[in-house]
């Protein structure tokens, strides 16, 4: 026999609510007090908890003499259920015979579901995850039963419903709201969207359309959950997020819907629809989801202007607190649950159409996806997710007090107590405590994600451009308040913002547009009065403005994000290279959010990792998509290199890796998609060896500024495609089999189109395949044996020095590797090693009369004498003449590291080699910073001076013996 009597978990109690709790055990059922006799010591401990905080539950065990008794034989207060077993405990179709009678079971079904519910969850044995994903499951399989026995009494009389084409309709039941969330509270109503698939009529001899079907359907779904009877209700629908709410049908067909997002859809619908979730019909709710609801929803850009929306509900939300005084409720009062959802909700609004990860309905799914991607400080993210356990816990003890769907505080001392008790509180005093701190570390989360809210402060300057005039007294009025906020040239910066105003881009600007920019101009000038440069970045970032265009939502993310609009300030302080980059593709705009953008050193696993992120969330038949996407992530990594190299954080070399890794992944993706692509239409390339047959290996070798690691921004790619097919039987495996050099041409074709095809965000790079073997009349792809035979047999001199700077760079591993094998035996063993330095010499004696623009007053960096061509000659020499006996001088591909290797083999002197170097470092240097101002690679005669005469020296010394030295 176990003892009942004493208080709930040896708390003390006051004398009332242990009164109450012996009133509710007493009474109890005789088999409901035998059973408790008979059960675990834990259940028999637990059920003052449990009574002391629910007198639903205590209501529930007292009215059916059954209910405890059941629970304790069957041993489910004391394990967990999975959503799948709600179906088998539901009351199925056949267990009524009348509308009335399904109610009763449902309504008896929902009070031993929910009392097991509540009674795990009060006594500690579940936490809110497993309470909230169970009452989601209940909900989820009344609707379901209810929505099976309504439809079956409806097809008994009309018929199935059905399209044109036969197809018997379902009605798609869409929640939304916490059910949609799966994270459904104790006593809540279900926001529910109900869509039929097509119109037609029923099949039945009393023929109606299938929006009567449907719609009564619907009426008879609401009949069964939410008509109040003597047993109470199963649960309370609300309907009015359908399109047109109140006023629009009950039930809308696909086609209604797909026109109504896009045409009459509101922010705060767009909002709602982030939890939206099928209960039924899944697999055509698929078809909406593509087509309707993830496109309405989540925009391809980050989308900073639904904060504003956001702001105007929370707006109306907080003035209906205050009217109706709800200081005190936990779910819209300050620093309530909504606030949390608000947060996360925008956060996926806002970046959900460009990760995939933050499109869920779950909001603890959400939150922890802000986290891994750093949009929400780790701390932030912990602290928000304790608060919303904490409130939602509270909330759910609220409404099973009672089985009320309150929100509010009880006010009498009782009620304190027992909900003090219920959280595991030493009394109300620190429960309400732990409640402040909670709401106050809540609220100040919302307000630094809305910190856009915060007005300027009255020194700001402010330009009307609703105006599109000037008169002098507006020009000298916008000056002096420039002055004041602390431009030196006031009447400068004025005349530019005003010429912004009279500007295309903001008379073409609606509404919402000239709003958004006009709340952005106060925190920007504030924000380019501290810069150093004040009218140039004026002049940059307003260049930027008028390039964003009528995509208004940038302006709202640089009102909303103070420090992504502090980092466009300093960017635009480090020349004109950065803000023409945002500037042609204010997509960029995106990357200033990310607070690593000006402190951490992007690297090629970042990149990988990134371009993974964006291109799994692409369908793999969109070519334009995927190459689209490839665009959007060649130019955020590029921007991310460029920042590191103008505000110095990245040396010129680091710079050249990082921007050949950037091309080394796209060309790696390039070819995946090549290759998926055109085996896809003809099979996959096939040849028979000895053990059978394979798949041929393909792979990409790059020659030049790839090859050699030398990558500038706007370099174009060389590149040699190579394949390992041969024996008798070499063509596809498939349905279309062909050769497989047929196979290989088209392969090689769809790779550099790929590559350099136009998008929206421009083409990835331009491509030149013609140093292959045989140049413009070889094979687009070669057989990797042939390659190595032409290279030892027919190669000119140039070839080999061109085959000193390649390197294979994507494609099959063991492709690759042969190919490296093959180069490292070509250079040692294969060189005409008795003319090199004739054949070397003429070359860029050559290269200098036709490619070199310098003269007596201007120095070519890197065509005249003593230049960069010049040093990579030398290196290229030195290499290919000591290769046989030494191939370590051969084995990399880069300048410096070849002229490093012939100096630590002692073939050249270590000083000779440290001049060449220094100067190769050099003069790559200005050529770079020329390259970023978009100027050419030509310097005033006397800035490399000495430099070029050491280089032009030790070239005379090496390859002019006749002594017809080079002329500088």
């Amino acid at each position: 026999m176990h003892d009942f009597t004493g208080t709930p978990a040896g708390e003390k109690v006051s004398p009332e609510l242990g009164a109450l709790i012996e009133r509710a055990l007493q009474e109890l059922p005789e088999a409901a007090t035998a059973a408790l006799a008979a059960a675990t010591p834990a259940i028999g401990e637990s059920i003052r908890t449990v009574f002391a905080a629910s007198d639903f539950v205590a209501r529930a065990c007292a009215r059916d003499s059954q209910l405890l008794p059941q629970l304790i034989a069957s041993g489910e207060l004391q394990r967990t259920l999975r959503p799948a077993d709600y179906a088998a405990r539901a009351p199925p179709p056949g267990a009524a015979a009348s509308e009335s009678q399904l109610q009763g079971e449902l309504r008896r079904w929902r009070q031993r579901e929910l009392s097991r519910i509540a009674w795990r969850d009060l006594a500690g044995w579940a936490d809110l995850a497993e309470t909230l994903t169970e009452l989601t499951a209940f909900a989820d399989q009344a609707i379901v039963s209810a929505l099976a026995w309504a439809r079956q009494a409806l097809v008994a009389r009309y018929g199935e419903p059905r399209a044109a084409s036969g197809t018997v309709q379902p009605l798609l039941v869409i929640a939304m709201g916490k059910l949609g969330g799966g994270e459904l509270n104790f006593s809540s109503d279900v926001d529910l969207v109900l869509l039929f698939p097509e119109h037609g009529e029923t099949e039945g001899p009393l023929c109606i359309s299938n929006e009567e079907f449907f719609t009564r359907l619907g009426q008879a779904l609401v009949r069964l959950l939410q008509t109040a009877t003597s047993e109470g209700f199963v649960l309370r629908v609300d309907l009015r997020l359908r399109p047109f709410g109140d006023s629009g049908p009950l039930v809308s067909s696909f086609a209604a819907f797909e026109d109504y997002l896009p045409r009459h859809g509101r922010d705060w619908e767009r909002y709602a629809y982030v939890k939206a979730r099928p209960v039924t019909a899944t697999d055509r709710y698929a078809e909406i989801e593509a087509t309707a609801v993830r496109p309405f929803v989540y925009r391809r850009y980050l989308d900073y202007g639904v904060f504003e929306s956001l702001r105007e509900m929370k707006a109306l939300i907080e003035r209906e607190v205050a009217r109706r005084e709800l200081a005190d409720h936990v779910k819209l009062g300050p620093g309530g649950i909504r606030e949390i959802e608000f947060i996360v909700q925008a956060l996926q609004l806002t970046r959900g159409g460009r990760d995939r990860g933050l499109q869920t309905s779950s909001l603890l799914v959400a939150l922890a996806r802000l986290g891994e991607t750093r949009v929400l400080p780790a701390e932030a993210v912990s602290e928000l997710r304790e608060a919303y356990v904490f409130l939602r816990r509270l909330e759910n003890r609220l409404q099973m007090l009672a089985d009320a769907q309150v929100h509010r505080l009880p006010a009498d001392a009782l009620g304190r107590e027992r909900i003090a008790l219920a959280m595991g509180a030493r009394a109300w005093p620190a429960l309400l405590s732990e409640l402040d701190a909670r709401r106050a570390c809540v609220s100040q989360h919302f307000r630094l994600v809305f910190s856009g809210t915060d007005e300027p402060d009255a020194g700001a300057v402010r330009i009307d451009l609703g105006r599109f005039w000037d008169t002098q007294a507006e020009t000298a009025a916008l000056a002096e308040g420039l002055a004041r906020i602390g431009f030196r040239d006031s009447g400068e910066a004025a005349r530019l913002l005003l010429e912004l105003r009279a500007s295309a881009l903001v008379r073409k600007l609606d509404e919402a547009g000239r709003r958004r920019l006009q709340a952005l101009l106060p925190a920007l000038l504030a924000d380019i009065a501290e810069s150093s440069a004040q009218l140039p970045v004026l002049r940059r970032v307003l260049t930027i403005i008028e390039a964003t265009g009528k995509r208004s939502a940038y302006f709202s993310l640089l009102r909303e994000n103070g420090a992504a609009r502090a980092r466009l300030v300093e960017l635009c302080r480090h020349g004109d290279f950065l803000a023409a980059q945002i500037a042609a593709h204010p997509l960029l705009l995106d990357e200033l959010i990310d607070e690593r953008l000006l402190t951490q050193l992007p690297t090629r696993t970042a990149f990988a990792a990134d371009l993974e992120a964006r291109m799994e969330q692409l369908r793999e038949d969109d070519p334009e998509q995927q190459v689209e996407r490839l665009r959007q992530f060649q130019r955020a990594a590029l921007f991310r290199v460029a920042v590191a190299d103008l505000t110095d954080l990245l040396p010129l070399m680091q710079v050249s890796d990082r921007l050949t890794d950037l091309a080394e992944l796209i060309v790696e993706r390039a070819m995946q998609l090549g290759w998926q692509q055109i085996t896809a239409q003809f099979g996959v390339p096939c040849c028979h060896e000895s053990g059978g047959a394979r798949t041929v290996n393909v792979c990409a070798v790059g020659y030049g500024k790839l090859g050699g690691m030398e990558l500038g921004y706007s370099s174009d790619l060389d590149l040699v495609f190579l394949h390992d097919s041969h024996g008798e039987h070499q063509q596809t495996r498939g349905p279309r089999p062909i050769d497989n050099q047929l196979f290989f041409v088209r392969l090689a074709q769809r790779i550099v189109h790929l590559l350099t095809m136009h998008s929206a965000a421009g083409r990835l790079y331009e491509v030149d395949v013609r140093l292959r073997p045989s140049g413009k009349g070889g094979l687009l792809v070669t057989n990797v044996e042939a390659f190595a035979e032409y290279q030892q047999r027919e190669a000119w001199t140039w070839e080999h020095q061109a085959l000193l700077h390649a390197r294979a760079v994507a494609g099959a591993p063991q492709l690759r590797a042969r190919f490296e094998a093959v180069r490292l035996e070509v250079l040692c063993n294969h060189v005409r090693r008795d003319t090199l330095g004739e054949e070397v010499r003429r070359m860029r004696e050559r290269m200098r009369r036709e490619l070199a623009r310098g003269d007596v007053r201007r120095f070519d960096i890197k065509q005249d004498a003593g230049g960069i061509a010049d040093i990579e000659f030398l290196a290229q020499y030195w290499a290919l003449t000591w290769a046989r006996d030494y191939p370590a001088v051969v084995m990399f591909s880069d300048t410096i590291r070849q002229l490093e290797s012939v100096a630590s083999a002692d073939l050249v002197a270590q000083a000779d080699v440290d001049v060449l170097t220094s100067a190769y470092r050099a003069y790559r240097a200005r050529i770079h910073r020329l390259s970023l101002d978009g100027a050419p690679a030509i310097v005033p005669a006397e800035e490399f001076a000495d430099t070029r005469a050491a280089v032009t020296a030790l070239w005379d010394a090496t390859l002019c013996a006749d002594g017809q030295g080079a002329q500088v």
